[in-house]
Formats: C-alpha cells, sequence, structure tokens
C-alpha cells in the first residue's frame, strides 16, 4: 500500500493497538456508509462503511446468519483525528473538553 504522507510523518505516534475496523450484524443497504453504530447502551462505537458481498440483497431481505456490516471503530477515529490529522479542537469538542458551538452561542448572548 501507497500510504500518504501525513500518516507516514506521524506514524510513530499511532498506538497501533487501537481497534480500527469491526464486524457485527447489522441491517445495512447501500446508502447506509457513514451511519452510526450503536451498541446496546446506546453509545456511539462505530460508523458503518461497508457491507460483506451477503449483505448485497438486504433492501429486500435481511438473513442475520450470513449479513454483516463493517464499522470503523470510534477509538480508531479519534485516534487518526488526534495523531494523524492534528484535528485537537473536534477531538477536544469530541470528548466534552472544549466548549462547543452551543455553549458560544450561550455566552455570546449572555454578553
Amino acid at each position: 500500500f501507497d500510504l500518504p504522507d501525513r500518516y507516514l510523518r506521524n506514524e510513530a505516534r499511532v498506538d497501533l493497538a487501537t481497534p480500527l475496523n469491526f464486524v457485527h450484524t447489522a441491517d445495512i443497504t447501500g446508502g447506509n456508509s457513514g451511519s452510526p453504530t450503536i451498541n446496546a447502551a446506546g453509545e456511539l462505537v462505530g460508523l458503518v462503511f461497508d457491507g460483506n458481498i451477503q449483505s448485497l440483497p438486504n433492501d429486500f431481505v435481511f438473513k442475520a446468519k450470513d449479513d454483516r456490516a463493517v464499522s470503523v471503530h470510534a477509538a480508531g477515529i479519534m485516534e487518526a483525528l488526534e495523531k494523524v490529522y492534528g484535528a485537537d479542537r473536534i477531538v477536544r469538542e469530541i470528548r466534552g473538553a472544549g466548549e462547543s458551538r452551543g455553549e458560544r452561542r450561550e455566552q455570546g448572548r449572555a454578553r
């Protein structure tokens, strides 16, 4: 694979033990890429980006025995945002350590 220069420059910073992708049973179809993957506790754990060949007929029928969806893991997204892309403001906002746009709007109204 020809990895992007941005990744190669930051490769030593990336924790390779971080989960990246996972396969799960979900009733997806074409156009579901980017949809949230939610666990039983209602937590966002990833984003759907693909499915196996058996999931192609899911427009018409879902077969839990064979159909699989593939998601990028939320921890992998955060690892890339922080260590490869340097998106510190976004990482802080997602983690709740920075002020959100809503908080800035409220502060602006209070002034």
